[in-house]
């Protein structure tokens, strides 16, 4: 079962600050906050399915590709940059 906290630095007890810090191999600055995730791991994919995954992913941006080149390149930016700021609203590109 996957369990997550989250610890503003300044508020952790000395000793846990201290665990963290080492853990870490630096010093939390106060304004950090800390993260911790706990969770089951899984077996890495065999070879085979690695290749078989690949394999999956290079057709599918084939057919992407292809598709893409019927949008005009400026077309192409503004869907892109719509995606992004669809899941970071403060996004602004860079151009």
């Amino acid at each position: 079962m996957e369990q997550s906290s989250l610890y503003i630095s300044w508020t952790l007890p000395p000793p846990v600050r201290r665990a963290v810090e080492q853990m870490l191999g630096r010093a939390l600055r106060d304004s950090e906050a800390i993260s911790i995730q706990t969770y089951e791991p899984h077996e890495a994919p065999t070879p085979e399915q690695q290749r078989s995954m690949a394999a999956a992913l290079r057709s599918h941006f084939t057919e992407v590709d292809r598709r893409a080149k019927e949008i005009p390149e400026d077309q192409q930016e503004e869907i892109v940059d719509e995606a992004i700021r669809s899941v970071r609203p403060r996004y602004r590109a860079q151009r």
